[in-house]
C-alpha cells in the first residue's frame, strides 16, 4: 500500500491547524487593539461633550442673566416667571428680553430658579449633582465658579441684585 499520499493529507492538515492557531491569536490581538483604541476614542468623545455641555450652560445661564437684568432695568422689579422674559407685560409695547426658555442643557431639564424674598426671579442654577470638568481658570466675569463641585453651585444672578447690596466701606 502506498502511504505517500495520506502523509502528503497529514501534513497540509497540520499545517492549516497551525496557520488557523496563528490566525486565531492574530485576530484576537487585532480585536484587543481595536477595543483599546474604541475606548480611547469614546473616553475623549465624553470628554468633549462634556465640555460642550458646560459650554452651553454658561451660555444659556448668562442669556437668561441678562434677561433678567433688562427686565430690571425698565422697571426696578424682577419677573415672576419666565414668560414675563418672553413677553414682559409691562408698557404700551410688550418687550422680549429672552428668545426662548432654555433647558438646563446638563440635565436637560427645567433650572432651579433663584428668587428673592418677593418670590421674584433673580437667576437660575443648574439642578445637576455632576462634577464639572473645569474647576479653576476661568475669565473674569466667571471668577466666581472656582473651586465649585457641582454644576449646581454655579448660579446665574442678576447684576443689579449685587449692585443693590450695600458695600463695606473701605477704612483709612
Amino acid at each position: 500500500m502506498d502511504f505517500g499520499f495520506l502523509k502528503s493529507q497529514i501534513s497540509n492538515l497540520k499545517s492549516q491547524i497551525s496557520n488557523n492557531g496563528f490566525t486565531l491569536v492574530g485576530l484576537a490581538v487585532i480585536i484587543a487593539i481595536t477595543g483599546i483604541v474604541l475606548a480611547t476614542v469614546a473616553r475623549v468623545h465624553s470628554t468633549m461633550l462634556k465640555r460642550d455641555l458646560a459650554e452651553e450652560l454658561l451660555f444659556r445661564g448668562d442669556e437668561i442673566k441678562d434677561a433678567i437684568d433688562a427686565y430690571f432695568k425698565i422697571g426696578n422689579t424682577y419677573p415672576r416667571n419666565f414668560e414675563e422674559l418672553l413677553k414682559d407685560p409691562r408698557g404700551v409695547n410688550p418687550k422680549r428680553h429672552l428668545r426662548k426658555i432654555y433647558k438646563d442643557p446638563i440635565t436637560n431639564g427645567e433650572w432651579e430658579l433663584i428668587k428673592d424674598k418677593a418670590e421674584r426671579i433673580i437667576g437660575v442654577k443648574s439642578k445637576s449633582e455632576k462634577e464639572p470638568l473645569k474647576k479653576d481658570n476661568f475669565p473674569e466675569e466667571y471668577k466666581v465658579f472656582a473651586g465649585k463641585t457641582k454644576y449646581s453651585e454655579w448660579e446665574f444672578i442678576s447684576k443689579p441684585v449685587t449692585s443693590l447690596i450695600p458695600q463695606k466701606q473701605k477704612t483709612k
